[in-house]
């Protein structure tokens, strides 16, 4: 099976094509700008460009798609929104005409609203899971979930597709852990954490995740969290709740630095579990 890779030359998609290659599939690199150390087919496109991704997908059975801008910060609303749900159209739609049954897309737990947003919400119940709201005012974490609903239709439009939309939560390199500034940044500090509910994904098993998620027959579109089991705080997730978001419903007990986002949708469906933690 030969994938197509969108964003290669990020985070993610770096760590994608590694897992892919050490699971002897064929990969094309799809970027915005050229790679000069690309180990795999490259090719360059504007995702904004319907005929660019068409051609660009040609020859492929599945896709992950994970180009975007990634954040709202530096970048104009209106070209966020543009970029994030133009590309995501043009990949989705390109792959359903050129017959590609498979497409694992990057969404984000920006989509929630807790991130970004400039009047963020709080959480109605923890752990979040895919079935909380998503009211984000901010155009990156709209942009995901307009993405998500994007997804929604391609199924419909072109029946057998399978689309999965992983809402990835900050991902972290493994050489990251042992950043002093980092580890003191975020462990011992509560207050650089309530934005994504103090929770993040090593790059290898987001990588793992897209994998699992092209190999797996889904019925139409199916959302995933995707985070570690444990959070990136020194303190208690118990703590944290109490004292950021009281008026939270739990739904599940917390006794040590479990996650407050859910990833057994992602576990039970796809057969995906973190392996890479950053003990605390």
């Amino acid at each position: 099976m030969k994938i197509a890779v969108t964003g290669a030359h990020g985070k993610v998609g770096q760590a994608v094509i590694n897992d892919l290659l050490d699971n002897n599939y064929e990969v094309r690199a799809i970027t915005h700008s050229h790679w000069n150390e690309c180990p795999v087919d490259q090719v360059s496109v504007d995702i904004t460009n319907y005929e660019q991704v068409y051609d660009a997908l040609g020859g492929c059975q599945a896709v992950i798609h994970l180009a975007a801008i990634p954040s709202p910060r530096k970048n104009a609303d209106t070209l966020v929104i543009h970029t994030n749900v133009i590309g995501n159209y043009n990949i989705m739609l390109a792959a359903g005409n050129q017959g590609i049954k498979h497409i694992a897309a990057a969404s984000s737990d920006c989509a929630f609203g807790f991130t970004y947003s400039l009047n963020r919400p709080k959480p109605v119940y923890l752990p979040v899971d895919e079935q909380h709201p998503t009211r984000p005012d901010d155009c990156y974490g709209l942009s995901k979930v307009l993405s998500e609903r994007t997804a929604d239709a391609m199924v419909q439009r072109f029946p057998g597709i399978s689309i999965a939309s992983l809402r990835i939560t900050h991902v972290i390199n493994p050489e990251e852990y042992s950043f002093d500034s980092y580890f003191s940044q975020w462990h011992d500090n509560p207050e650089a954490g309530p934005w994504n509910l103090w929770s993040y994904i090593d790059a290898r098993d987001a990588a793992r995740a897209f994998r699992l998620a092209i190999e797996t027959n889904l019925n139409g579109h199916e959302i995933f969290c995707i985070a570690a089991p444990n959070t990136r705080c020194s303190i208690p997730s118990a703590a944290l709740i109490e004292k950021y978001f009281p008026t939270a419903r739990l739904k599940k007990m917390f006794t040590d630095h479990e996650s407050l986002e859910d990833s057994s949708k992602a576990e039970r469906i796809l057969g995906f579990k973190a392996i890479h933690r950053w003990d605390i």
